[in-house]
């Protein structure tokens, strides 16, 4: 169980969260990748404006021909590398409150529950969830659940309806060749319809549920069997939100 839950100490608060809140550590992480995303598709956009400069005016030189083609080809390229460093510069801006409002809609609660679960965050009850060794830290405080996705989600414990494993695949190129492959993950479903799905290992997966059984024991967990995806996950999605609670 250590090895999936560690305690919050006051030195892993000062190193990611010196502010004293995850979403301001959420904003300074934000920041910096958007900071990458705005040189590189500043870089295209620049290019993709030259490339129809030039290709508009050997068209005109040439009365027509390949210019006129490659210049829509390249104002397309161009127009959406600006709609793309719009919403970048739009998203670096919004500030901590920005990324509670949007936490707050992901998670389908009201942002007062956001800011409880950012105060109980610093707190040493609070659990570290190391799920896998892709994703971000996940946060499990007195009353919340922060899975650690894109997404920001925030999840009462008390409304979690099913802590599961599912499997979902997708393909890689292999030796020229397309490879399915298939992934293990913890999908948590709460009464609020949100869900949410992490990817774990089956001895961390398993932690999970234990704990989060010992605090909801109405949590169901499909007796630890893999869902598939597709029709059977999305048949038993609709089953749990239907299932009365304890």
């Amino acid at each position: 169980m250590a090895d999936y839950f560690q305690k919050m100490d006051e030195d892993y608060v000062k190193k990611h969260f010196p502010e004293g809140s995850v979403f301001k550590s959420v904003e300074k992480t934000f920041k910096k990748r958007s900071w990458v995303g705005i040189f590189f598709f500043g870089l295209f956009f620049a290019a993709a404006v030259y490339g129809t400069i030039w290709s508009v005016g050997t068209a005109i030189a040439e009365g027509g021909g390949y210019g006129i083609m490659l210049g829509i080809f390249c104002g397309l390229i161009a127009l959406g590398c600006f709609f793309v460093l719009r919403l970048v510069i739009k998203t670096s801006r919004q500030g901590v409150d920005g990324y509670r409002a949007n936490s707050a809609k992901a998670s389908g609660l009201p942002i007062s529950e956001i800011e409880a679960f950012d105060r109980q965050a610093l707190e040493g009850d609070c659990f570290l969830l190391k799920l896998n060794n892709v994703m971000k830290e996940g946060l499990l405080t007195e009353d919340y659940l922060y899975p650690g996705d894109t997404a920001q989600t925030v999840m009462r414990v008390d409304s979690l309806k099913a802590c599961c494993f599912t499997d979902y695949t997708y393909y890689m190129s292999v030796g020229g060749k397309h490879k399915k492959i298939h992934n293990l993950a913890i999908c948590l479903i709460a009464s609020n319809g949100v869900s949410v799905r992490v990817d774990t290992t089956e001895k961390a997966g398993k932690a999970l549920m234990e704990i989060l059984k010992e605090r909801n024991g109405g949590i169901d967990t499909n007796d630890g069997k893999v869902l598939p995806e597709g029709r059977e996950f999305d048949d038993y999605y609709k089953r749990i939100l239907e299932k009365p609670a304890l």
